[in-house]
Protein backbone atom coordinates (compact mmCIF):
# COMPACT_ATOMS: atom_id res chain seq x y z
CA UNK A 1 0.00 0.00 0.00
CA UNK A 2 1.10 3.77 -0.90
CA UNK A 3 0.00 6.96 1.03
CA UNK A 4 0.59 10.07 -0.84
CA UNK A 5 0.77 12.81 0.97
CA UNK A 6 -0.66 15.92 -0.92
CA UNK A 7 0.69 19.47 0.46
CA UNK A 8 0.99 22.94 -1.03
CA UNK A 9 2.82 25.61 -0.95
CA UNK A 10 0.10 28.38 0.72
CA UNK A 11 -3.16 28.37 1.36
CA UNK A 12 -5.68 27.94 -1.78
CA UNK A 13 -3.11 26.64 -4.12
CA UNK A 14 -5.36 23.58 -4.65
CA UNK A 15 -4.96 20.77 -2.64
CA UNK A 16 -8.60 19.38 -2.66
CA UNK A 17 -8.63 20.06 -6.75
CA UNK A 18 -5.42 17.76 -6.59
CA UNK A 19 -6.84 15.40 -3.95
CA UNK A 20 -9.84 14.73 -5.87
CA UNK A 21 -8.63 13.96 -8.91
CA UNK A 22 -6.10 11.84 -7.87
CA UNK A 23 -8.66 9.92 -5.73
CA UNK A 24 -10.79 9.67 -9.26
CA UNK A 25 -7.75 8.81 -11.13
CA UNK A 26 -6.30 5.96 -9.39
CA UNK A 27 -9.80 4.28 -8.95
CA UNK A 28 -10.67 5.15 -12.77
CA UNK A 29 -7.18 2.87 -13.10
CA UNK A 30 -8.51 -0.12 -10.77
CA UNK A 31 -6.57 1.01 -7.50
CA UNK A 32 -8.57 0.60 -4.17
CA UNK A 33 -8.28 3.94 -3.08
CA UNK A 34 -8.62 5.72 0.33
CA UNK A 35 -8.70 9.20 1.51
CA UNK A 36 -8.06 10.81 4.62
CA UNK A 37 -7.14 14.11 6.09
CA UNK A 38 -5.32 13.91 9.44
CA UNK A 39 -6.12 17.20 10.22
CA UNK A 40 -8.38 20.05 9.39
CA UNK A 41 -9.00 23.77 10.43
CA UNK A 42 -12.37 24.07 8.88
CA UNK A 43 -15.14 21.48 9.84
CA UNK A 44 -18.62 21.13 10.06
CA UNK A 45 -20.56 19.43 13.19
CA UNK A 46 -21.92 15.77 12.37
CA UNK A 47 -23.51 13.95 14.86
CA UNK A 48 -21.30 15.73 17.47
CA UNK A 49 -17.86 15.03 15.66
CA UNK A 50 -16.13 18.33 14.09
CA UNK A 51 -15.26 16.50 10.69
CA UNK A 52 -13.67 18.72 7.91
CA UNK A 53 -15.13 19.89 4.97
CA UNK A 54 -12.88 18.14 2.53
CA UNK A 55 -13.63 14.95 4.22
CA UNK A 56 -17.25 15.31 3.58
CA UNK A 57 -16.90 16.11 0.04
CA UNK A 58 -15.22 13.18 -1.05
CA UNK A 59 -16.93 11.11 1.20
CA UNK A 60 -20.36 12.50 -0.37
CA UNK A 61 -18.41 12.28 -4.10
CA UNK A 62 -17.49 8.77 -4.10
CA UNK A 63 -19.37 7.40 -1.57
CA UNK A 64 -16.62 6.01 0.64
CA UNK A 65 -17.90 3.96 3.27
CA UNK A 66 -15.18 4.91 6.15
CA UNK A 67 -16.88 6.79 8.58
CA UNK A 68 -16.08 10.72 8.78
CA UNK A 69 -14.94 10.70 11.92
CA UNK A 70 -12.67 8.56 10.55
CA UNK A 71 -11.41 10.03 7.62
CA UNK A 72 -10.92 13.24 9.82
CA UNK A 73 -9.71 12.52 13.26
CA UNK A 74 -8.24 15.40 14.35
CA UNK A 75 -10.19 18.49 13.43
CA UNK A 76 -8.39 22.34 14.95
CA UNK A 77 -11.31 24.41 16.40
CA UNK A 78 -10.59 28.15 16.79
CA UNK A 79 -8.87 28.94 19.85
CA UNK A 80 -6.84 25.57 19.90
CA UNK A 81 -3.07 26.66 19.37
CA UNK A 82 -3.09 28.51 22.36
CA UNK A 83 -4.55 25.65 24.36
CA UNK A 84 -2.48 23.19 23.33
CA UNK A 85 0.74 24.98 24.07
CA UNK A 86 -0.41 25.93 27.50
CA UNK A 87 -1.48 22.47 28.35
CA UNK A 88 0.43 20.02 26.33
CA UNK A 89 -0.15 17.07 28.24
CA UNK A 90 -3.30 17.00 27.49
CA UNK A 91 -3.23 16.45 23.84
CA UNK A 92 -0.62 13.73 23.72
CA UNK A 93 -3.24 11.33 22.05
CA UNK A 94 -3.86 13.68 18.69
CA UNK A 95 -0.66 11.32 17.27
CA UNK A 96 -2.77 7.66 17.95
CA UNK A 97 -5.76 9.15 16.83
CA UNK A 98 -4.60 9.98 13.57
CA UNK A 99 -2.27 6.72 13.27
CA UNK A 100 -5.62 4.44 14.07
CA UNK A 101 -7.36 6.25 11.77
CA UNK A 102 -5.19 5.89 8.96
CA UNK A 103 -4.63 2.82 9.46
CA UNK A 104 -8.47 1.92 8.87
CA UNK A 105 -8.25 3.69 6.58
CA UNK A 106 -5.85 2.09 4.20
CA UNK A 107 -7.01 -1.31 5.53
CA UNK A 108 -7.26 -3.27 2.14
CA UNK A 109 -6.02 -0.92 -0.12
CA UNK A 110 -3.34 0.35 -2.64
CA UNK A 111 -3.21 3.64 -2.47
CA UNK A 112 -4.60 6.06 0.51
CA UNK A 113 -4.50 10.17 -0.53
CA UNK A 114 -3.66 11.83 2.17
CA UNK A 115 -4.85 16.02 2.36
CA UNK A 116 -2.71 18.00 4.06
CA UNK A 117 -3.61 21.55 5.49
CA UNK A 118 -1.27 24.10 3.77
CA UNK A 119 2.13 24.24 3.76
CA UNK A 120 4.93 21.85 4.98
CA UNK A 121 5.33 23.70 8.34
CA UNK A 122 1.44 24.44 9.43
CA UNK A 123 0.73 22.44 12.42
CA UNK A 124 4.23 22.65 14.18
CA UNK A 125 2.69 24.87 16.45
CA UNK A 126 0.72 21.54 17.81
CA UNK A 127 3.49 19.27 17.02
CA UNK A 128 1.34 17.95 13.79
CA UNK A 129 3.38 19.76 11.02
CA UNK A 130 2.33 18.34 7.74
CA UNK A 131 5.85 17.46 7.14
CA UNK A 132 5.84 15.48 10.61
CA UNK A 133 2.52 13.59 10.05
CA UNK A 134 3.76 12.92 6.50
CA UNK A 135 6.90 11.21 8.38
CA UNK A 136 4.38 9.56 10.73
CA UNK A 137 2.02 7.83 7.76
CA UNK A 138 5.28 6.77 5.62
CA UNK A 139 3.76 8.72 2.82
CA UNK A 140 5.48 9.77 -0.25
CA UNK A 141 4.71 13.71 -0.95
CA UNK A 142 3.20 15.83 -3.78
CA UNK A 143 3.63 19.41 -3.71
CA UNK A 144 0.98 21.83 -4.69
CA UNK A 145 1.05 25.31 -6.18
CA UNK A 146 -0.17 28.50 -7.93
CA UNK A 147 0.87 28.96 -11.71
CA UNK A 148 3.97 31.41 -12.15
CA UNK A 149 7.81 30.42 -13.08
CA UNK A 150 9.94 32.08 -10.30
CA UNK A 151 7.65 32.32 -7.12
CA UNK A 152 6.28 28.45 -7.76
CA UNK A 153 9.68 27.11 -7.97
CA UNK A 154 10.90 28.86 -5.11
CA UNK A 155 8.00 27.92 -2.76
CA UNK A 156 7.97 24.21 -4.33
CA UNK A 157 11.90 23.89 -3.47
CA UNK A 158 11.49 25.86 -0.22
CA UNK A 159 8.24 23.36 0.76
CA UNK A 160 10.48 20.62 -0.56
CA UNK A 161 13.39 21.10 2.11
CA UNK A 162 11.57 21.28 4.69
CA UNK A 163 9.62 17.49 3.86
CA UNK A 164 13.09 16.40 2.98
CA UNK A 165 14.65 17.94 6.35
CA UNK A 166 12.11 15.88 8.26
CA UNK A 167 12.94 12.22 6.16
CA UNK A 168 10.45 12.50 4.04
CA UNK A 169 10.05 11.59 0.46
CA UNK A 170 9.39 14.71 -2.32
CA UNK A 171 8.16 13.14 -5.03
CA UNK A 172 7.45 16.10 -7.65
CA UNK A 173 5.09 18.91 -7.90
CA UNK A 174 1.73 19.83 -9.41
CA UNK A 175 1.62 23.26 -10.87
CA UNK A 176 -1.86 24.26 -10.81
CA UNK A 177 -3.91 27.69 -11.70
CA UNK A 178 -1.48 28.05 -14.80
CA UNK A 179 -2.87 30.91 -17.76
CA UNK A 180 -3.97 29.22 -20.84
CA UNK A 181 -1.90 32.31 -22.77
CA UNK A 182 1.80 31.10 -20.61
CA UNK A 183 0.72 27.70 -20.43
CA UNK A 184 3.62 26.05 -22.83
CA UNK A 185 6.11 28.75 -21.10
CA UNK A 186 5.50 27.46 -17.67
CA UNK A 187 5.06 24.07 -18.35
CA UNK A 188 8.63 24.35 -20.29
CA UNK A 189 10.64 26.21 -18.07
CA UNK A 190 9.41 24.94 -14.13
CA UNK A 191 9.48 21.04 -15.19
CA UNK A 192 13.13 22.03 -16.66
CA UNK A 193 13.94 23.58 -13.36
CA UNK A 194 11.71 21.37 -10.92
CA UNK A 195 14.25 18.48 -12.91
CA UNK A 196 17.71 20.11 -12.25
CA UNK A 197 16.49 19.86 -8.27
CA UNK A 198 16.02 16.50 -8.26
CA UNK A 199 11.96 17.24 -7.97
CA UNK A 200 9.46 15.30 -10.72
CA UNK A 201 6.81 18.12 -12.79
CA UNK A 202 3.89 15.50 -12.21
CA UNK A 203 1.26 17.80 -13.12
CA UNK A 204 -0.03 21.12 -14.93
CA UNK A 205 -3.51 22.33 -14.81
CA UNK A 206 -4.65 25.50 -16.48
CA UNK A 207 -6.88 28.00 -14.71
CA UNK A 208 -10.33 27.34 -15.11
CA UNK A 209 -12.47 30.40 -14.13
CA UNK A 210 -15.09 28.20 -12.62
CA UNK A 211 -13.44 26.67 -10.32
CA UNK A 212 -13.04 29.77 -8.49
CA UNK A 213 -16.59 30.85 -8.56
CA UNK A 214 -18.76 30.99 -5.89
CA UNK A 215 -22.73 29.87 -6.40
CA UNK A 216 -25.21 32.60 -5.01
CA UNK A 217 -25.98 30.27 -2.44
CA UNK A 218 -22.72 30.88 -1.10
CA UNK A 219 -22.41 34.74 -1.28
CA UNK A 220 -25.72 35.14 0.31
CA UNK A 221 -24.52 32.96 3.74
CA UNK A 222 -20.98 34.61 3.37
CA UNK A 223 -22.68 38.36 3.10
CA UNK A 224 -25.89 37.18 5.67
CA UNK A 225 -28.09 38.64 3.55
CA UNK A 226 -31.95 38.57 3.14
CA UNK A 227 -33.80 36.86 0.02
CA UNK A 228 -36.61 39.19 -1.29
CA UNK A 229 -36.88 36.29 -4.21
CA UNK A 230 -36.43 32.94 -5.90
CA UNK A 231 -34.00 31.86 -3.39
CA UNK A 232 -34.37 28.40 -5.05
CA UNK A 233 -32.93 29.59 -7.89
CA UNK A 234 -29.88 30.60 -6.31
CA UNK A 235 -27.43 27.51 -7.56
CA UNK A 236 -25.93 29.40 -10.70
CA UNK A 237 -22.19 30.05 -10.02
CA UNK A 238 -20.68 33.98 -10.45
CA UNK A 239 -17.77 34.48 -12.68
CA UNK A 240 -18.33 37.81 -13.25
CA UNK A 241 -19.36 40.81 -10.40
CA UNK A 242 -20.74 44.09 -12.17
CA UNK A 243 -20.99 47.06 -9.52
CA UNK A 244 -24.17 48.76 -10.95
CA UNK A 245 -23.83 52.35 -10.15
CA UNK A 246 -23.56 54.14 -13.49
CA UNK A 247 -26.67 54.75 -16.51
CA UNK A 248 -28.49 51.94 -17.25
CA UNK A 249 -26.74 52.06 -20.86
CA UNK A 250 -23.59 51.64 -19.43
CA UNK A 251 -24.97 48.49 -17.78
CA UNK A 252 -25.63 46.34 -20.68
CA UNK A 253 -22.08 45.78 -22.28
CA UNK A 254 -21.06 44.46 -18.53
CA UNK A 255 -23.81 41.88 -18.26
CA UNK A 256 -21.62 38.64 -19.63
CA UNK A 257 -22.77 35.45 -18.70
CA UNK A 258 -22.74 34.26 -15.23
CA UNK A 259 -23.14 38.05 -13.92
CA UNK A 260 -23.74 39.16 -10.35
CA UNK A 261 -25.42 42.84 -9.98
CA UNK A 262 -24.54 44.36 -6.78
CA UNK A 263 -26.41 47.94 -7.06
CA UNK A 264 -28.45 50.07 -4.70
CA UNK A 265 -31.86 48.94 -4.25
CA UNK A 266 -33.25 52.12 -5.78
CA UNK A 267 -31.70 52.02 -8.86
CA UNK A 268 -35.03 50.36 -10.76
CA UNK A 269 -33.06 51.52 -14.41
CA UNK A 270 -30.52 48.77 -13.38
CA UNK A 271 -32.80 46.09 -11.92
CA UNK A 272 -35.19 46.14 -15.03
CA UNK A 273 -32.03 46.25 -17.61
CA UNK A 274 -30.46 43.57 -15.16
CA UNK A 275 -34.49 41.85 -16.15
CA UNK A 276 -34.17 42.57 -19.68
CA UNK A 277 -30.99 41.43 -20.18
CA UNK A 278 -31.29 38.03 -18.93
CA UNK A 279 -34.78 37.19 -20.66
CA UNK A 280 -32.79 38.08 -24.09
CA UNK A 281 -29.77 35.37 -23.11
CA UNK A 282 -29.64 31.85 -24.81
CA UNK A 283 -31.67 29.30 -23.69
CA UNK A 284 -30.71 26.99 -20.45
CA UNK A 285 -27.90 29.85 -19.84
CA UNK A 286 -28.00 32.34 -17.07
CA UNK A 287 -27.29 35.92 -18.39
CA UNK A 288 -27.52 37.11 -14.37
CA UNK A 289 -27.01 35.15 -11.93
CA UNK A 290 -28.31 37.31 -9.30
CA UNK A 291 -28.88 40.65 -8.18
CA UNK A 292 -28.29 42.27 -4.94
CA UNK A 293 -29.57 45.12 -3.57
CA UNK A 294 -27.81 47.48 -0.77
CA UNK A 295 -28.23 50.21 0.94
CA UNK A 296 -31.54 48.37 2.72
CA UNK A 297 -33.63 49.91 -0.63
CA UNK A 298 -36.61 47.49 -1.03
CA UNK A 299 -37.66 48.00 -4.52
CA UNK A 300 -41.20 48.73 -5.07
CA UNK A 301 -43.53 45.11 -5.27
CA UNK A 302 -44.53 45.83 -9.04
CA UNK A 303 -40.28 45.59 -9.87
CA UNK A 304 -40.02 42.69 -7.65
CA UNK A 305 -42.62 40.71 -9.56
CA UNK A 306 -40.86 41.41 -12.54
CA UNK A 307 -37.99 39.63 -10.52
CA UNK A 308 -40.06 37.02 -9.51
CA UNK A 309 -41.36 36.13 -13.29
CA UNK A 310 -37.64 36.59 -14.67
CA UNK A 311 -36.33 33.95 -12.10
CA UNK A 312 -33.81 35.68 -10.72
CA UNK A 313 -32.68 35.39 -7.34
CA UNK A 314 -32.83 38.63 -5.33
CA UNK A 315 -30.66 39.59 -2.41
CA UNK A 316 -30.99 42.46 0.37
CA UNK A 317 -28.32 43.79 2.48
CA UNK A 318 -28.29 46.67 4.56
CA UNK A 319 -24.73 47.15 3.30
CA UNK A 320 -23.25 49.95 1.38
CA UNK A 321 -22.35 48.95 -2.71
CA UNK A 322 -18.61 48.78 -2.26
CA UNK A 323 -18.28 46.63 1.30
CA UNK A 324 -20.54 44.06 -0.48
CA UNK A 325 -18.49 44.12 -3.50
CA UNK A 326 -14.81 44.19 -1.78
CA UNK A 327 -16.80 40.90 0.11
CA UNK A 328 -17.14 39.03 -3.05
CA UNK A 329 -14.03 39.59 -4.35
CA UNK A 330 -12.33 38.54 -1.17
CA UNK A 331 -14.37 35.26 -0.85
CA UNK A 332 -12.56 31.88 -0.84
CA UNK A 333 -14.42 29.74 -2.87
CA UNK A 334 -14.62 25.30 -1.63
CA UNK A 335 -15.69 22.66 -4.19
CA UNK A 336 -19.20 21.83 -2.71
CA UNK A 337 -20.86 18.36 -3.34
CA UNK A 338 -23.53 20.23 -4.72
CA UNK A 339 -20.79 21.70 -7.58
CA UNK A 340 -21.37 19.19 -10.06
CA UNK A 341 -20.13 20.64 -13.27
CA UNK A 342 -16.77 21.76 -11.26
CA UNK A 343 -16.17 18.29 -10.02
CA UNK A 344 -16.74 17.13 -13.05
CA UNK A 345 -14.40 19.28 -14.52
CA UNK A 346 -11.76 18.35 -12.03
CA UNK A 347 -11.45 15.14 -12.81
CA UNK A 348 -11.55 15.25 -16.50
CA UNK A 349 -8.68 18.19 -16.21
CA UNK A 350 -6.06 15.86 -13.77
CA UNK A 351 -6.57 13.06 -15.29
CA UNK A 352 -6.02 15.01 -18.64
CA UNK A 353 -2.83 16.55 -17.70
CA UNK A 354 -0.67 14.19 -14.94
CA UNK A 355 1.76 12.41 -15.96
CA UNK A 356 0.70 8.96 -15.57
CA UNK A 357 4.42 8.16 -16.03
CA UNK A 358 4.46 9.04 -12.98
CA UNK A 359 2.43 6.90 -11.14
CA UNK A 360 3.22 3.60 -12.31
CA UNK A 361 4.61 0.86 -11.17
CA UNK A 362 8.68 1.33 -10.66
CA UNK A 363 9.95 -0.63 -13.72
CA UNK A 364 7.83 2.37 -15.89
CA UNK A 365 10.38 5.14 -16.56
CA UNK A 366 9.29 8.25 -16.16
CA UNK A 367 9.89 10.39 -19.42
CA UNK A 368 9.55 13.59 -17.32
CA UNK A 369 12.48 12.64 -14.61
CA UNK A 370 14.23 9.63 -15.48
CA UNK A 371 12.30 7.31 -13.43
CA UNK A 372 13.06 8.84 -9.79
CA UNK A 373 9.66 9.43 -8.93
CA UNK A 374 7.94 6.15 -9.88
CA UNK A 375 6.01 4.70 -6.90
CA UNK A 376 5.41 1.19 -6.75
CA UNK A 377 2.65 -1.38 -6.92
CA UNK A 378 0.01 0.86 -7.80
CA UNK A 379 -1.52 0.91 -11.30
CA UNK A 380 -1.33 -1.76 -13.55
CA UNK A 381 -1.90 -4.68 -10.47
Amino acid sequence: MTPIFVAATGQNAGKTTTSLGLYHFFRKNGARTGFIKPVGQRYLLVDKYRVDEDSILLKEIFGMEEPLEVMSPVSVPKGFTSEYVQNKHKYAHLSGDILKAYNQVSRDKDVVIIEGTGHAGVGSIFDLSNAAVARMLGANVVIVSEGGIGRAVDEIVLNAALFEQAGVHVIGAIVNKVREDHYDKVKNIVSRALVDRGLCPIAFLPYRSLLSAPSVAQIAERLDVEFLCNEEEAVDHVENTVIAGMEALNVIPLLTPHSLVITPGDRVDNILVSISTHLMGEPGSSRVSGILLTHGFRPHDTVLEMLRRAKIPVMLTKQDTYSVASQVYSMNVKTLPSDGEKIEMIKTMVEKHISADCLLPADTTCSNCAGHCAIRDIVGK
